[in-house]
């Protein structure tokens, strides 16, 4: 029986939901803590599961401990760019694809930040370059100030970089995706259904980060659907199924799939299983720039 670890810190509500459903799949599956272990570099050095599955809240250990285990031949499923890059790289990726975006600008510094703010208008969103960081949205210049200074007196030298967009929009779908294949979400912060377009961008963007398991967030503004942000490790708890699997489900079938796939291909074969949809593109299509 193949051992699947959940990379995570703590067993939430979501990892018992995926543990249980490995289970059903006839997995053996173990939470893995990341600092439970030391890793070794090298192939054979120690006994790991066949299988990861992100699920790990400190991102910069999650990153790392994936990483290490890529290295040597573990299979992972993750967020791809999204689990083991940044905001800036994940934002850089999603434009280059002509994936549909709100405007954006890369600011080091908070008087970068504040002149960018100015240009866009408010309200605008200030989200952290390092992966994991809580978007803000500011409202007005007062905030700006208070939030921008704040982040570059008191944090490292990370917090003084941001990602500002355009916007706070109040509409807002996190569609998790899983295998290339939407499998939930959560409504609208209005209420409003989840149209067909934000499922076909949330599917485009998984393929463009190369994720297996992630959650893409769709929102709506004056220009249409764009793809807002991308998280790396969704909750899932309250999430409505699209069609007739959990997230749980729909996990530990992709993960036996690929346990399936990897005992019939060569040795020297670790790439992932290529995700393929099709989707459409709107007409929006604004890069990354950056601001000195």
């Amino acid at each position: 029986m193949a051992t699947v670890g959940v990379v995570c810190e703590r067993v939430r509500v979501e990892e018992k939901q995926l543990l249980a459903a490995l289970i059903d799949a006839g997995l053996r599956p173990a939470p893995f803590p990341p600092g439970a272990l030391p890793l070794a570099l090298t192939p054979g050095g120690q006994a790991l599961p066949h299988l990861l599955i992100d699920r790990g809240q400190n991102r910069v250990a999650a990153a790392a401990i994936l990483t290490a285990c890529r290295a040597i031949g573990t299979i992972t499923l993750d967020a791809g760019l999204a689990a083991r890059g940044d905001r800036l790289a994940v934002a850089a990726a999603l434009a280059a694809a002509g994936l549909p975006r709100p405007e954006t600008r890369l600011t080091c510094s908070a008087t970068a930040a504040l002149d960018t703010l100015g240009r866009f208008g408010y309200p605008a969103t200030v989200l952290p370059v390092t992966a994991g960081g809580e978007p803000i949205a500011i409202l007005d210049l007062d905030t700006a100030e208070a939030v921008l200074e704040h982040r570059e007196v008191l944090g490292t030298s990370h917090e003084a970089l941001s990602l500002i967009q355009a916007g706070a929009p109040a509409t807002r779908w996190p569609v998790i995706v899983v295998g290339g294949v939407a499998v939930a979400t959560m409504s609208g912060a209005t209420g409003e259904p989840l149209p067909a377009l934000a499922r076909e961008l949330a599917e485009a963007a998984t393929v463009t980060l190369g994720a297996a398991i992630v959650a893409i967030e769709i929102a709506r503004v004056d220009a249409g659907l764009v793809v807002w942000d991308a998280a790396a490790v969704p909750e899932f708890r309250q999430a409505t199924a699209i069609g007739s699997h959990s997230v749980a489900t729909a996990v530990a079938e992709l993960a036996q799939a690929r346990l399936t796939a990897e005992q019939t291909r060569p040795a020297s074969e670790h790439e992932l299983i290529p995700l393929t949809t099709t989707h459409r593109r709107e007409a929006v299509t604004h890069g990354v720039v950056l601001t000195a």
